[in-house]
């Protein structure tokens, strides 16, 4: 069987676009490693960041918005339906980071901005504990203008809303360290 010429160049035409764009869709993307210290009971691991895109304005503001009229649980609710990376600790399966921000700081560098929905156990649910009241991870990264930085990490986050301004409140008392960040 044969192909008209004009359906195989319009093929090879759609073919390009669609590789040029998947090019184009993964060079907006960052990924960071460096190593998580845990200064309250010791040990370090390693960690991948890998930020496939990030979140616009307009993304932020609805969810604030979900925040603001109908609380935290559907927050998490709706960060379920977002992707924009993935973190990986010890070499283990990623899980989703929903929400990414990057901001140009004064000094040249960055600062990152990552909301997950953390995973959460069964015994956390099945018992009812505390910690289900903190259903999200928060990180945050400092990197100076040659893309070298530190930050930290709330594993098990509660979020709230106070006016305009979002706030995050960790369930332990001293957050994770992010040590030795940089780019990959």
């Amino acid at each position: 069987m044969k192909i008209p010429a004009f359906k195989t160049t319009i093929l090879i035409v759609a073919v390009a676009l669609l590789v040029s764009g998947a090019l184009q869709a993964q060079s907006h993307g960052d990924q960071f490693v460096g190593t998580i210290a845990n200064m309250e009971g010791g040990g370090t691991a390693p960690v991948v960041i890998h930020i496939d895109h990030y979140s616009s304005d307009q993304e932020v503001a609805n969810l604030k918005g979900i925040l603001a009229e109908k609380g935290p649980d559907a927050l998490r609710d709706a960060l379920w339906d977002l992707e924009a990376g993935y973190i990986r600790v010890k070499g283990g399966l990623g899980y989703p980071v929903a929400v990414a921000r990057s901001k140009p700081e004064a000094d040249g560098g960055r600062l990152i901005r990552l909301m997950i929905d953390r995973p959460v156990s069964f015994r956390e649910a099945a018992n009812n504990l505390r910690s289900m009241d903190y259903p999200f991870s928060y990180i945050e990264i400092h990197l100076d203008a040659s893309g070298k930085g530190d930050g930290k990490l709330i594993a098990a986050a509660k979020v709230t809303l106070t006016g305009t301004t979002v706030e995050i409140e960790s369930l332990g008392v001293q957050p994770l360290k992010l040590m030795d960040v940089h780019s990959r």
